[in-house]
């Protein structure tokens, strides 16, 4: 059996999730030894990081104790410590560290055949012996270090982004920056992130706003009284009520359950977005506020959130040498950034030839087209521009830290040299 008391290893749900990591192995074309890696050992290693442990004393068979001092070795560390805070009952993140893991262990059984491991003699010793084995304890810390990374930051990182965006987009975020192998990418993606939710803060009372007008004579809807002054609105109902019984007239009037016609419309925009995601935008854009240099990718990412959640309707698509699938909703776009590697190149013909087809076949001609790029592709061909203003209400562009000459003379163009919280917040009012 395995090291952990509170598993079942004959439970069916713990066979399936055996079953489904090894799958996910044979997926991903990983090398690992499964004949020496035992189905106890791979539902250990999902639900060290799934639940709390609780790990025997000792292993229940000579063979396991290898095993039974590298998970020991484990739950001690650091790394452990600060995986488990985002593991917890979280199945994709718990699947990702167990992969993780069991590579790290596959490695220790490679090294212990080819004799590397200095000071192991048998993979069958007293497990007493194999704890107090200095050499091994020390191998088993540096493959934990290497295949685990360093996930220090990431907890925070899905609190700030759960506070900013929600438990759904700080879960994503958690869950995709574990599943990084590469360390300097993931760290940073992260501090993308971190400035991303400054920038977005900065914003939130511009955002919150909304843009709701009332235009009187135009009815919407129907909702219940609010003020005195609302029985200027009164429905046939209500004024039936009144014709009908002044008594229960009184009682719904008292209640507030008169019903009134509701004036207000909503004149949100409905906004298609084109976000330039090419390798050019990964380049950084002095914020003269802050004293820093930003990411000219992650100023446009907090423009694009910021109008998705102010306009009533909108559809993104990222785009470099090619266009990405549309979305929308917040949560797609964070994880857009995140796996998207960016491309070298810009088609910026090709996203806006994309945008006039969408608009096409989907009837948007009502909605906004806003084209967030840094320019550069000198390949633009004007027909394409000329065709997204006619089967578009409106076509604007935002030049982040850079120009093109055939942007800026065919389309209303806003042009932001310093990717400051300022610079979004005047731009996110007129777009």
């Amino acid at each position: 059996m395995g090291s952990l008391l509170n598993v079942d290893y004959n439970d069916e749900l713990t066979r399936l999730r055996v079953h489904e990591i090894v799958k996910y192995f044979q997926r991903l074309g990983v090398p690992i030894k499964l004949s020496k890696i035992s189905n106890d050992i791979i539902a250990d290693s999902f639900y060290v990081h799934y639940r709390t442990p609780i790990l025997k004393d000792g292993p229940d068979k000579q063979e396991e104790s290898l095993w039974h001092v590298f998970i020991k070795t484990y739950t001690s560390s650091d790394v452990y410590h600060e995986i488990s805070k985002i593991s917890r009952y979280n199945y994709q993140v718990s699947k990702s560290a167990s992969v993780k893991l069991l590579r790290a262990y596959n490695s220790l059984l490679s090294r212990i055949e080819r004799g590397a491991v200095e000071g192991f003699e048998d993979q069958k010793q007293d497990f007493r012996d194999l704890s107090e084995n200095q050499q091994l304890r020390n191998e088993i810390s540096n493959l934990l270090r290497f295949y685990m990374g360093n996930v220090r930051n990431i907890e925070k990182l899905r609190k700030s982004m759960t506070k900013a965006l929600g438990n759904e987009v700080g879960k994503e975020t958690a869950e995709l920056l574990f599943d990084i192998d590469i360390d300097p990418y993931r760290a940073r993606l992260a501090k993308i992130l971190e400035s991303l939710v400054e920038m977005l803060s900065a914003v939130k009372e511009e955002v919150d706003q909304g843009d709701v007008q009332e235009r009187r004579g135009v009815i919407s809807g129907v909702t219940r009284i609010r003020t005195y002054s609302d029985l200027q609105k009164a429905t046939n109902l209500s004024k039936a009520i009144y014709l009908q019984s002044r008594e229960l007239f009184g009682y719904k009037l008292a209640t507030k359950s008169l019903s009134i016609y509701d004036l207000a419309l909503d004149t949100r925009d409905r906004v298609y977005l084109l976000v330039d995601k090419s390798g050019s935008m990964f380049y950084s854009l002095y914020d003269g506020v802050a004293m820093d240099m930003t990411q000219k990718i992650t100023w446009a990412t907090a423009l694009a959130i910021a109008v998705m959640k102010k306009s009533k309707r909108t559809v993104l698509r990222f785009f470099d040498q090619m266009v990405y699938p549309p979305i929308t909703n917040v949560k797609d776009i964070i994880r857009s950034l995140l796996r998207v590697l960016p491309l070298g190149g810009t088609d910026i013909t090709a996203a806006v030839h994309t945008a006039v087809r969408d608009a096409k076949q989907q009837s948007l001609h009502n909605y906004k087209l806003v084209i967030i790029t840094d320019g550069e592709d000198d390949m633009i061909h004007p027909e394409v521009l000329k065709m997204a203003k006619t089967a578009f209400r409106e076509v604007k562009a935002v030049l982040v830290g850079g120009t093109n000459s055939v942007i800026e003379s065919y389309l209303p163009t806003i042009k932001v040299n310093t990717a400051s919280p300022e610079s979004l917040k005047t731009v996110l009012k007129n777009i």
